[in-house]
């Protein structure tokens, strides 16, 4: 795997780093003397926070993008660590990003993207991202179908199942949401410093930029009210399931007292009970027992109990 490499569109370089070591750190920073030692400290691990830095001659930025992981069934954030200098952009992640191999390739092998992405390093930046975006929008809808398909099944009496599902997909809408909240302040902060390094011309990507990433949220967000709505149907369809059994449970017991105390009191050692000498007393106690216990349960349907 080839750990450091660069491409030329137009005017634009462009430094692409996977998983770098500090010997290669070293040689980016030997190569671009510019770079503030603090950003290439950062470079040798992931970083927690998204953020846009100033450093004068250059911008550091660090965002995180959610990719589902089907060996791990959930969403799986991956960091991209960006830095924009004026004719150069180094892009740094530290796990194979399936977006920038496939966006990489294409800027390489058609010279018409080439003149497109490369006129700044911060047109890059903005078809990179809008790249991320769309795939997000599609992982979206992915969740989204197998909303569509638990909605369907909520009222098939397959509370349990469901309740499962229901779970997984709201871990993927949780891990989604823990990755892109942070960015919202991130690209309005992106879009401030990089008006100040490449001019007035380049805001209305910028702004584009937080509109894409407005549509991911608000997708984000209505599928999290859907799947909240989902699990509190389906935990009071399995709540009233779980009533009803207790309901019929309690009756059972209920009805079945009645017989059992009179086994019982049959069972003890007395000297004098009714029917004990009679002949046919086992016949006449179980009458007794079924005459009371449907007595009871006529009075319960009465009440309309059962």
């Amino acid at each position: 795997m080839i750990v450091m490499r660069e491409l030329k569109l137009k005017d634009t370089s462009w430094v692409s780093l996977i998983n770098p070591t500090k010997e290669d750190v070293d040689e980016l920073g030997q190569r671009f003397p510019q770079i503030h030692p603090l950003v290439l400290e950062e470079l040798l691990t992931p970083t927690i926070r998204p953020r846009v830095e100033n450093y004068d001659h250059h911008l550091y930025m660090v965002l995180h993008f959610p990719v589902f992981t089907p060996g791990y069934e959930k969403s799986i954030s991956h960091e991209l660590d960006i830095i924009l200098m004026a004719n150069t952009i180094i892009t740094v992640h530290y796990d194979e990003l399936s977006t920038i191999e496939n966006f990489w390739h294409e800027c390489e092998s058609r010279e018409s993207k080439k003149e497109h992405y490369g006129k700044t390093p911060l047109h890059l930046l903005y078809y990179l991202l809008r790249r991320f975006f769309s795939n997000s929008l599609k992982e979206l809808d992915q969740i989204q179908t197998k909303i569509d398909e638990v909605e369907e099944q909520v009222f098939s009496g397959h509370e349990k199942e469901i309740l499962e599902i229901i779970s997984y997909l709201r871990r993927d809408v949780v891990d989604f949401r823990r990755a892109l909240k942070p960015q919202h302040l991130t690209l309005q902060s992106l879009e401030t410093q990089g008006v100040l390094l490449y001019g007035e011309s380049v805001r209305p990507f910028l702004t584009d930029l937080i509109g894409e990433y407005l549509k991911v949220w608000d997708l984000l967000e209505n599928h999290k009210e859907t799947l909240d709505t989902l699990y509190e149907t389906n935990n009071s369809l399995l709540t009233s399931k779980i009533n009803e059994i207790m309901r019929v449970f309690t009756i059972l017991a209920f009805i079945s007292f009645i017989p059992t105390a009179i086994a019982n009191i049959y069972g003890m050692n007395l000297t004098h009970i009714p029917l004990a000498g009679d002949t046919n007393a086992f016949w006449q106690v179980l009458g007794i027992m079924t005459l009371l216990t449907g007595l009871v349960y006529l009075a319960l349907k009465w009440k309309k109990l059962v």
